[in-house]
């Protein structure tokens, strides 16, 4: 099992600040055109962090399905995504801001250079799953 930290890309410059909304809603960690690909590394069983803007992880789940491809060649160039069941998610104020992220820089992860990052040597499990537990809403 590896450990994925996956960037939703959710600034407005890059065009897409929905990004995170689209990917928890719909069960996907997900990357877009020129960093597509970059999802293709992450397998069945993997552990994914959604990050979010400001060293946010807005969420924590395991892959399902990795990516297998598209119906339509055209979209291949543009979006690949595994399927995730999100163990954990951040809630939200009316504005779609977290109110209960987890901050990357508390649980071990202090380097980060891409969308689709390999964190397994970085991750603290133990603190990974006492931030979950202390950032649960009931």
């Amino acid at each position: 099992m590896k450990t994925w930290l996956v960037n939703t890309n959710s600034k407005d410059k890059n065009g897409n600040p929905n990004a995170f909304k689209y990917m928890l809603r719909q069960n996907k960690a997900a990357a877009f055109y020129g960093k597509a690909s970059e999802v293709d590394k992450i397998e069945k069983g993997d552990l994914v962090l959604l990050y979010h803007n400001k060293n946010r992880i807005i969420s924590v789940g395991a892959v399902v399905t990795p990516y297998e491809g598209h119906d339509f060649s055209a979209m291949a160039k543009i979006e690949h995504w595994v399927d995730v069941n999100w163990l954990w998610k951040a809630d939200f104020d009316s504005d779609f801001k977290p109110t209960n992220s987890i901050n990357r820089n508390d649980i071990g992860i202090t380097m980060v250079n891409g969308t689709v990052v390999n964190v397994s040597s970085q991750v603290s499990y133990k603190k990974l799953f006492a931030a979950i537990a202390s950032h649960q809403n009931f």
